[in-house]
C-alpha cells in the first residue's frame, strides 16, 4: 500500500496564485484557479435564481480501519443528505443513510467553505460540518506566518449522530485545512460556478458505531465545497482519494465534462502532496459497462501524467425522478493503482463517480 516517486515525471506546473478580495472586482468576474478560497463566494444568486442555485459539501475520511463519506446537498427544490460507512474488514458491505427534504427545510448551508456551518438535522439524524479557525478577513487566514503555503490555520469539524441501519453512529473528527484549489469558472449563459477542493487533510477524532469505539487518529480527509448556478443539464465524471505512504500524505481530485477549458481539460484537477497543491492536466475516464463492479481507467488526455486503474469494492447509486429534478449517478468506492505526477500509487482508497442531473 502506498506511493513512491516514479523514475520519470513531468515538470511541475506553476504554483496557483492567491485569490483577489472578491469573486467580482469592479463588476468583473475574477475567473481562474487559486490556492486559497474566497471569503464570500458570490455567484450572483438572486432570489429570482433560487432554484438555479446548487450547493453541496462532500467530505470523506480514510483510516486504516474504515472509509466514511457523506454529502450535504442543496438543490433548491429539494435538500439531500447521504452518508455511508465502509468497514475495511468487510469492504463489500457498506452501511448507508440517505434522506430527502422538500425545499431543503432540514438543511442549513454555510456562507462559505471557511465560514459558518452546514447542518442537516432531522429527528433521526444530524450531520454537521463547521469551520473552526480565523475568519477569512484576518491576515492569518491567507497563510501568515508562512504565506507561501496559503493554508488557513483552521479545520473543518464534523459531528455525526444518526442511525445506520440498526446501529447508532455518533462522534466526529477534525480535518486540518491545507492548501486548496479554489476555482471560479464561467459555465456560460451568465452561470458562474465556484468550488473549493482540498485533499489529503490530516484528521483525528473518534466514532462510536453501535457499542464499538473507533479511533480515527491518522486518518486523511477530503473536502469538496461547491456553489454554482449550474446548467439545467449537468454531467460529470469524478475521482477522489486521500492516502498515506512513506511518511507523505497524498490527495487527488480529478474530473471531466463539468469545469472544462476551451481545450476540454478540467480546471479542477489537482494532486496534493503533504498539504501542497499541484495542478494537473486534463484526463479521460473510461467507465465500464457495470461501473460498480468492473475496473475504471483514468488517463491523461496528453502525455503520461495520470494513468490510474480504479477497482470497485462496492457502490452507492441514486436514480431520482421528481419531474422538475432528475438525478442519476453511481459512486463506486474502492482502490486506486497506477501513477500520478511522478508518484506511484497502490491500494489507495477513494471513490469515482459518473453523474447526470437535470435540475
Amino acid at each position: 500500500m502506498g506511493s513512491q516517486p516514479t523514475t520519470e515525471s513531468a515538470p511541475p506546473r506553476p504554483a496557483l496564485p492567491l485569490p483577489p478580495a472578491s469573486t467580482r472586482v469592479d463588476g468583473a468576474w475574477q475567473w481562474g484557479r487559486y490556492r486559497a478560497p474566497f471569503r464570500k463566494p458570490d455567484v450572483g444568486a438572486t432570489l429570482a435564481k433560487r432554484f438555479r442555485l446548487k450547493e453541496w459539501h462532500y467530505v470523506s475520511l480514510d483510516t486504516e480501519r474504515l472509509f466514511l463519506a457523506f454529502g450535504l446537498v442543496q438543490l433548491g427544490y429539494v435538500g439531500n443528505a447521504f452518508l455511508y460507512l465502509v468497514d475495511k474488514k468487510q469492504p463489500t458491505v457498506a452501511k448507508e443513510y440517505t434522506a430527502l427534504s422538500l425545499l431543503g427545510r432540514h438543511l442549513d448551508f454555510a456562507e462559505s467553505s471557511v465560514g459558518g456551518e452546514t447542518r442537516w438535522k432531522r429527528r433521526d439524524a444530524e450531520i454537521r460540518v463547521s469551520w473552526r479557525g480565523p475568519r477569512p478577513e484576518s491576515g492569518a487566514f491567507r497563510g501568515a506566518p508562512a504565506p507561501e503555503l496559503a493554508s488557513p490555520p483552521g479545520a473543518w469539524e464534523v459531528r455525526l449522530d444518526l442511525m445506520l441501519g440498526e446501529e447508532h453512529v455518533r462522534g466526529g473528527f477534525r480535518a486540518r485545512a491545507a492548501e486548496g484549489l479554489a476555482l471560479l469558472h464561467d459555465l456560460g449563459d451568465a452561470r458562474p460556478a465556484y468550488t473549493h477542493k482540498a485533499a489529503g487533510l490530516e484528521a483525528r477524532g473518534s466514532l462510536r458505531v453501535g457499542e464499538e469505539a473507533i479511533d480515527l487518529a491518522g486518518g486523511l480527509a477530503v473536502s469538496d465545497w461547491t456553489r454554482s448556478l449550474a446548467a439545467r443539464e449537468t454531467r460529470w465524471k469524478w475521482a477522489s482519494f486521500a492516502g498515506r505512504a512513506g511518511g507523505h500524505s497524498l490527495g487527488l481530485n480529478l474530473s471531466a465534462e463539468v469545469y472544462d477549458d476551451a481545450n476540454g481539460d478540467s480546471l479542477e484537477n489537482a494532486l496534493w502532496v503533504d498539504g501542497r497543491v499541484q495542478p494537473l492536466g486534463g484526463v479521460e475516464f473510461d467507465v465500464p459497462p457495470i461501473p460498480g463492479v468492473e475496473d475504471w481507467h483514468i488517463r491523461s488526455r496528453e502525455g503520461d501524467e495520470v494513468d490510474l486503474v480504479f477497482r470497485p469494492l462496492g457502490a452507492r447509486a441514486q436514480h431520482l425522478d421528481m419531474k422538475v429534478l432528475q438525478s442519476d449517478f453511481v459512486q463506486p468506492y474502492g482502490t486506486f493503482h497506477g501513477h500520478v505526477a511522478g508518484h506511484r500509487v497502490d491500494d489507495l482508497f477513494g471513490v469515482v463517480e459518473d453523474h447526470l442531473s437535470v435540475w
